[in-house]
């Protein structure tokens, strides 16, 4: 069994500080898992801290100190020609989390394609719902910066789920315009959610 997260935060209770050299990563690299235990003790805070300032989720960030432990258990023979191991795990710590806000990027782009009611149903946690909200605002913010009849043909079409002829009628235009302006206010909503994700590359790199 190796040692992650609750496992590895009780031992970590009792532990001493493990001398780190080249001797102890052999061990490790032979698949000794009370030496990984020590490992993953000693670093797992570490880790976590950095995954929950910038992810500010605690499944999040349980969940990526555990692919990062993970990794590095199922590249342990690797373990001995690493020099620098403090750099070694930052390195897979910000490629995990940039890998896991990044999916997060394209969970929240796909309410720009979607409207929020057409996704599919998250388990109801508090995670989930917190996310929707955060879905939701985002989407709110790029439908009220589009032009009057975009936004009036998205809410026409995608909230309150008229047939396009319908629409266009409501809006005294032909069925052609309606789906033209369609068509602009979701590649403008979907501009809008780009520009704004773009922002989590920068928050990790700064932010670490």
């Amino acid at each position: 069994m190796i040692f992650i997260g609750a496992a590895a935060t009780s031992f970590n209770q009792t532990m001493t500080r493990p001398l780190i050299d080249n001797a102890f990563f052999q061990r490790i690299a032979s698949g000794d898992q009370t030496a990984f235990a020590l490992l993953v003790a000693h670093y797992h805070k570490s880790v976590y801290s950095v995954a929950y300032r910038l992810t500010r989720s605690v499944p999040l960030s349980e969940e990526i100190v555990q692919d990062v432990f993970l990794k590095i258990w199922l590249k342990r023979e690797m373990l001995v020609e690493i020099a620098n191991f403090p750099a070694f795990l930052h390195t897979v710590s910000a490629n995990m989390i940039y890998s896991t806000l990044r999916q997060q990027q394209r969970d929240i782009l796909s309410i720009c394609d979607t409207d929020l009611e057409e996704r599919s149903p998250a388990a109801n946690t508090t995670e989930h719902v917190v996310q929707d909200r955060e879905y939701e605002s985002l989407l709110e913010k790029a439908i009220r910066r589009l032009p009057e009849r975009q936004q009036q043909t998205y809410i026409l079409i995608k909230k309150e789920g008229m047939k396009r002829e319908a629409a266009a009628a409501a809006m005294n235009i032909s069925p052609e315009t309606v789906k033209s302006n369609l068509e602009q206010a979701m590649k403008n909503i979907r501009a809008f959610c780009m520009a704004n994700l773009d922002l989590l590359t920068i928050i990790i790199w700064l932010g670490w």
